[in-house]
């Protein structure tokens, strides 16, 4: 008697153990399938999805979720960022141009635009796959850009910077207008650009533009670091 008691003991205590063990496996489980970032990456960070080609008015995080373009018109934008505070993550997804005239991959323009970062996006076949305008502090990161007329282009822009980055075949790599100071070219890879890497207004890198450093090891052509003082 003793023993078959001491048994229903063990057994009482099993079934107890066995649906707490089932609930916390599944709390764990719901909680991972809802906090990270749109690659599955635990980043807590919260974001918009972008899906087709779209204006960014108000400030936040935005991710795109697959390939988008191949619609614009001779002179339109694909995504246009107009709002302060904003980070566009491309998380490798691609801005598909059609080659047309005055077209554009990804648009940084409004009233004095500060605090944008576009990162880990790849933008092809554009006029300008990459254009920043009158704005500052706009940091592009680990893009690529192949296939543009011009790959990443600054007009009166302040205090910004491409790093990290692969810019090849198109016809140039990086144009500065002589309205924009202080715009950082740092750690980028540049491969077959047809009319040169670096561009400054209206002729190639002046001899005042100071560089910053360049890895004599690199496979490419060319991986330099440049820094545009303020203009004269």
């Amino acid at each position: 008697m003793i023993k078959a008691l001491s048994l229903s003991n063990r057994q009482l205590l099993l079934l107890f153990i066995i649906p707490l063990g089932i609930i916390a496996g599944s709390i764990l489980f719901i909680t991972d399938g809802f906090i990270g970032s749109p690659d599955g990456n635990a980043s807590g960070a919260e974001y918009t999805n972008i899906t087709s080609c779209t204006t960014i008015s108000e400030p936040g995080q935005y991710a795109l979720r697959r390939d988008i373009g191949r619609s614009a018109g001779l002179s339109d934008s694909c995504i246009t960022i107009q709002a302060n505070n904003v980070v566009l993550d491309g998380f490798g997804h691609t801005v598909n141009g059609r080659g047309v005239t005055n077209s554009t991959g990804i648009r940084v323009e409004g009233n004095s635009v500060t605090d944008v970062t576009i990162r880990s996006v790849t933008v092809t076949d554009w006029n300008r796959g990459i254009h920043v305008m009158n704005s500052s502090q706009v940091s592009v990161q680990n893009m690529t850009a192949t296939g543009n007329a011009e790959a990443v282009t600054y007009w009166n822009t302040a205090h910004s910077s491409i790093s990290q980055s692969q810019l090849r075949r198109n016809l140039f790599g990086v144009v500065i207008d002589n309205a924009s100071r202080n715009v950082a070219i740092l750690d980028n890879r540049f491969e077959n650009n047809y009319a040169g890497d670096v561009k400054r207004g209206r002729g190639r890198l002046p001899s005042n533009v100071e560089s910053v450093s360049v890895d004599p090891v690199a496979e490419l052509p060319m991986q330099s670091s440049f820094l545009c003082p303020v203009s004269s």
